[in-house]
């Protein structure tokens, strides 16, 4: 996003603590940014460039009356959590074991000091969609919790990391 498509009371998608969240611009900052409003947790945060804005946020219903979902990606069903979050341990462990991420870091937030977190679970081989965000802040929720809980000190084998990353790679 740049600069001067900012406005002020328009809702975006902002990068908020390593999670995609819907946040309202409410003023500019006096040395540049702006602050806005989270509409999650209703704190305000500054947004120092208009890197941090993905996108404006659609409204609900993205302004139809009935939901509309992007036909080239699969509907958001539990199952596809489940397999998105267990795909996304795997690459994690994977990045453990391959010395890209130490296994001490005590939650998702943390993997960022390493490796762009948000990738992990597939998330970039999809186009990004507001209407997912919901379901990509359940992913990381879930393996927040799931590494708050000692996920880390799995270890995977040799020939499953190899196969991980076959898998993986383009």
């Amino acid at each position: 996003m740049q600069k001067q498509n900012v406005h002020i009371g328009t809702t975006y998608i902002v990068k908020v603590s390593g999670t995609l969240a819907r946040v309202r611009i409410t003023r500019e900052h006096q040395r540049g940014g702006w602050y806005g409003t989270n509409l999650a947790t209703g704190r305000e945060i500054r947004i120092r460039t208009a890197a941090r804005l993905r996108s404006e946020a659609k409204p609900a219903g993205g302004g139809c009356t009935e939901h509309i979902r992007n036909p080239r990606l699969p509907d958001s069903s539990a199952d596809e959590l489940h397999r998105v979050v267990e795909r996304a341990k795997t690459e994690i462990l994977a990045d453990i074991a391959s010395g890209t991420v130490p296994n001490t870091c005590s939650s998702f937030s943390e993997l960022h000091d390493y490796t762009d977190a948000n990738g992990y679970g597939g998330a970039f081989e999809r186009p990004f969609d507001n209407d997912e965000t919901d379901f990509w802040n359940a992913v990381q929720t879930a393996i927040d919790r799931w590494i708050k809980q000692g996920g880390l000190r799995q270890r995977l084998t040799d020939d499953e990391v190899r196969r991980i990353v076959d898998k993986i790679e383009f």
